[in-house]
């Protein structure tokens, strides 16, 4: 009888004090919405209880968002540019280029000189001036604003799909090869009915020349690694090209002119250098600056890719400033790249990021053609 007297008294009190520290906001909210009377004491407390334990495991359901800290090199500096500047191999205008640094692009300062600074940005290391750098405080600052939050795909042709969702092979969009970084739209995107990739992760890919909205895609977190990234600068390589290629010159010439562009904003029917372009809008542009006419060329990706004009080469063949086609699994060609030597390739990528360099197979490609050679 003690006992239960004891729990009784528990009870009373737990009651009692919810009663006296129950908001009375919560009360006149609930009876003005026309609700059944308002809970109070223990029920009020354990009802609130109930909701919360619903809210968790329905948010855990739901969604999980995926974060990771943007940590700042040391001695970070962006390019403050409108396009791109130089990077030289010494300190002066005199010196040789060996590299391009575009709008937003980071590096680290190893030293600084007589108005010349010492920089290393990806495979480049050189010098600029140093009125074309945010540098110090404003540096990281700056650094931080333009970080881009991106995936690495960690694993072998890794499916993008149109849904978050394994249970069948109908939403897969494309195939992209292991070391391609995708630009992320949304992260943490859980799937409540898929035990294989619970996780998924909502990325940018490749805009087409036919539509004017992102495209997009879920690739399961298990084959990725979340980081912040940064644009660096374009090294100026040497590009070793067919001795016989009459078209030595110009190709060079094409190739330069487009790693002059990393970042340029992707928009849909664009064919500008300076305000933006599309991915075929992107090629023939850069064509036309080397002083070909692009008038016989057809607009669209998969316009180029059927013509007659122009000649299909094989992948061992291939030559820079030729283009590339891509496209989904039933050899639909939807975008288009040119070729820039040592296995890669550059493209107006989508919205998010632009312009980009990517490896030639970083997905499936459909056909390889020389348009230059026939347009010269």
């Amino acid at each position: 009888m003690k006992k239960k007297a004891f729990v009784k008294s528990v009870l009373f009190a737990v009651a009692a004090l919810a009663c006296v520290a129950m908001p009375e906001k919560t009360v006149e909210a609930a009876s003005k919405k026309g609700d059944s009377l308002p809970l109070s004491g223990f029920s009020y407390i354990y009802q609130e209880y109930e909701n919360a334990k619903a809210k968790k495991n329905s948010d855990e359901e739901s969604t999980t968002l995926l974060s990771t800290p943007i940590v700042v090199p040391e001695n970070a500096a962006i390019a403050k540019v409108e396009e791109y500047c130089n990077i030289r191999s010494a300190a002066g205008t005199n010196s040789s280029i060996v590299g391009i640094f575009t709008k937003n692009s980071m590096c680290e300062v190893i030293g600084t000189s007589n108005g010349w600074a010492h920089i290393k940005s990806g495979k480049v290391d050189g010098y600029i001036k140093t009125d074309y750098l945010y540098m110090g405080s404003e540096g990281k600052k700056k650094a931080e604003d333009v970080a881009e939050l991106v995936v690495t795909l960690n694993a072998d042709a890794v499916n993008i799909r149109k849904t978050p969702d394994t249970s069948t092979r109908s939403n897969i969009i494309m195939k992209v090869s292991k070391g391609e970084k995708l630009n992320v739209i949304e992260s943490g995107v859980l799937s409540k009915n898929d035990s294989a990739a619970q996780v998924w992760v909502k990325v940018e890919i490749d805009s087409s020349d036919s539509s004017s909205s992102a495209n997009y895609g879920y690739i399961s977190k298990q084959y990725v690694d979340l980081t912040y990234s940064w644009k660096t600068a374009t090294p100026v390589d040497e590009i070793e090209f067919d001795p016989n290629c009459k078209t030595t010159d110009i190709r060079r010439a094409i190739v330069t002119e487009a790693k002059k562009h990393i970042g340029l904003k992707y928009v849909w029917g664009g064919n500008s250098l300076t305000t933006g372009a599309d991915c075929s809008g992107f090629v023939l542009a850069c064509y036309r600056s080397a002083g070909l006419s692009t008038s016989k060329m057809d607009r669209t990706s998969a316009g180029m890719a059927a013509a007659s004009l122009g000649k299909t080469v094989k992948a061992e063949n291939i030559q820079p400033g030729d283009l590339v086609f891509y496209g989904d699994s039933s050899g639909h060609v939807d975008h288009v790249a040119m070729y820039i030597g040592d296995g890669m390739i550059i493209h107006e990528s989508g919205h998010i990021v632009g312009c980009k360099i990517s490896e030639l197979n970083y997905r499936k490609v459909l056909k390889i053609k020389n348009y230059i050679d026939y347009i010269y």
